[in-house]
Formats: C-alpha cells, structure tokens, sequence
C-alpha cells in the first residue's frame, strides 16, 4: 500500500464542513445531523419568523423543520445542496403550518422589510404584510425568501426546485398582485 505525502506548501483539499455532516446524517449518524441543524437555524429561523412573525410560532416551525429533516435526511440525494433541502423543508412546514392556523400574518414591531423604515407608516406596513399573506403559496415564498431574507434569484430557484426564469415571474406576478391588492385597499378607505 502506498503511503501519500503532503508537503508543508501542498494545499490538502478537505471537504466542508456542511457537506461532511450531512453525509453523516444521511447515513444515520444523529449527532452530525443536530450540529447541522444548529450551524444553520439563525438562518432557518429568520425565514421561519418571516412567515408567522411571531417568536414561538417560528421555534414550533424549527421544531418540526428539525424533526422532518431528521426523519427523511435518508431522502437527500446530494449532500452538497444541505441548506437549499433543510431550507425547502422548512418553508413546507411553514406553509402547513399557516394553512392550519387559517391566520393572517401580522406585523410586530420588529420590521424585516427590505425598505427605509422612515419611508413607511405602521399602518402601511401592516396592509402589505396582510396583503403578502393573500397571496398564493409559490408568490408569498419567493417574495419571503428574496426581500425579507435577501437570496439571489438562483439561491430561491435551488431552494424551490424551479427555473430561475420562473422565480422571476412569480416575482414579478406577485408584484403586481401586491400593487393591485394595496391600490384597492385605498381606494377603498
């Protein structure tokens, strides 16, 4: 057997982290599974908050985010793409969630909109977070997951498992929805 050598100014190419764990978790081990998930659920938990804006009900969308994962990491077909699955999972749990609870999303006082705080009113900020919670499923994640967690259009097309071209128009649909649902809102008032 040959015995390879490394010379001090040799590179080593090692794997990352992420992808290391999640080979693991896949094939069982349930501490790498838990070090993954806690290397990512600052990031999990801001999508989660985005969707119900409210604090326990985003811990109980992780809590069964981290459950899911758990249960079907066996299912991830490329330990690479980690955090777009993990992310995918939780948005569905999400979406489950809110259609159980039947509720509309309301705003607290801590705003993660993507605009200048002093550009719009409380009230303002309250009508576009109801009329985001209108919008139909695919429209209400990318607008989430693009202005309230800032993720690239190719980061959300991975994430969703669709053509960037179609993150674009779903985008792009529910603007206008948006605009439509807010323009009758005042004229309306």
């Amino acid at each position: 057997m040959e015995k390879i050598i490394s010379l001090p100014w040799q590179k080593i190419k090692e794997e990352p982290l992420d992808i290391t764990l999640a080979k693991k978790a896949k094939n069982g081990d349930s501490d790498a599974f838990t070090e993954l998930y806690k290397i990512h659920k600052i990031y999990l938990y801001k999508i989660a908050y985005s969707y119900v804006k409210d604090e326990n009900k985003a811990l109980d969308i992780m809590q069964e985010c981290a459950y899911k994962g758990f249960f079907y990491i066996h299912k991830l077909k490329n330990p690479n793409i980690f955090k777009t699955w993990i992310t995918r999972v939780l948005i569905n749990v999400a979406i489950d969630y809110l259609k159980k609870e039947s509720k509309i999303i309301y705003l607290d006082n801590d705003s993660s909109i993507a605009c200048d705080e002093k550009d719009i009113s409380l009230e303002e900020k309250m009508d576009l977070y109801n009329a985001i919670d209108t919008l139909k499923d695919k429209y209400k994640t990318v607008i989430i997951l693009r202005y309230f967690n800032n993720m690239s259009i190719d980061d959300i097309a991975k994430t969703m498992e669709i053509p960037s071209n179609t993150v674009k128009s779903h985008l792009r649909r529910a603007k206008e929805s948006l605009s439509k649902i807010l323009k009758e809102d005042y004229l309306y008032e």
